[in-house]
């Protein structure tokens, strides 16, 4: 039987509200690792814990937990629910570290340094304006919070967080519209996926996403679609252009192409951006 890896994370300032708690997770795998993301400290940062597996899989199993404080951890402890990995964060009291270690010998304590803002912007006296009700302060806010919030202008400067947010309000064609708003890496759209997936999955049965289901299928696809695209990976996208692509998809992957196509650094580079797209594009007239 596969041990499936257990990852407890202790304290309030943790966010990983995107994970079922408790329940089984799928996560990415990069370089034989799992890549498990989190938010830490009220920040719209994406972090991530990396934790070796030796696998050559893609994606692998995970069961996420979280304990607000130590009499959670003992309760979860008692009822046969052993995380084998603790993360806490440098201000956890010594005494509860040791207590930890004398208690629970087995677990891997892994402990997260907090981000120090040391730029002036930061260090400056807050005016009248930054008080204004209607201003979100995006350092100290979490995708719950900002969910609710129309002005989302203030958040675009990381795709990861706006994606965050609009899923959970089942804004899915914003969440397409990222594709052509940033030139995201491999590790955003990591991310995106994972959120995706866990939605996929819908081990809650909410009946929502039952009903947009075929269209996270679509968008995750094109999301792995994509990377092959921005890192420009000819022979991989290629295979994927023989398979061929449903009438969504080449839609998405349309649109992304014409977007890298105009920001082409070289034109050997323009030209095959531009004869990907003419493919894509019979594939959608076909359709």
């Amino acid at each position: 039987m596969v041990n499936v890896p257990r990852v407890g994370f202790f304290g309030d300032d943790f966010d990983v509200s995107h994970f079922h708690l408790g329940e089984l997770s799928f996560v990415n795998v990069k370089a034989g690792k799992l890549v498990i993301p989190y938010q830490h400290g009220f920040s719209n940062e994406i972090k991530t814990i990396y934790l070796g597996t030796g696998s050559l899989s893609d994606v692998l199993p995970v069961v996420i937990y979280h304990y607000k404080n130590k009499e959670e951890l003992m309760a979860a402890w008692e009822r046969g629910e052993h995380a084998q990995f603790l993360v806490v964060d440098e201000e956890i009291p010594r005494s509860d570290m040791v207590s930890f270690k004398i208690r629970y010998p087995s677990m891997n304590i892994l402990v997260i340094k907090k981000r120090i803002n040391t730029s002036a912007e930061s260090q400056s006296p807050k005016t009248d304006e930054s008080k204004d009700k209607g201003v979100v302060d995006y350092d100290k806010v979490r995708a719950t919070d900002v969910a609710k919030n129309q002005n989302l202008n203030t958040y675009s400067e990381n795709p990861v967080f706006l994606a965050r947010i609009h899923l959970r309000a089942m804004e899915l064609d914003k969440v397409k519209q990222l594709l052509l708003d940033f030139h995201l890496s491999s590790d955003d759209v990591m991310f995106i996926r994972t959120f995706l997936d866990v939605m996929i999955k819908n081990e809650l049965k909410k009946p929502e996403l039952d009903v947009v289901k075929p269209q996270l299928i679509a968008m995750t696809e094109a999301f792995r679609l994509a990377v092959l695209i921005l890192e420009y990976r000819v022979e991989d996208f290629e295979k994927e252009l023989d398979s061929g692509f449903s009438k969504e998809i080449s839609h998405m992957i349309y649109a992304l192409l014409a977007k890298e196509q105009e920001t082409a650094q070289d034109l050997e580079h323009e030209i095959v951006l531009w004869e990907w797209k003419l493919r894509v594009r019979s594939q959608i007239i076909k359709k």
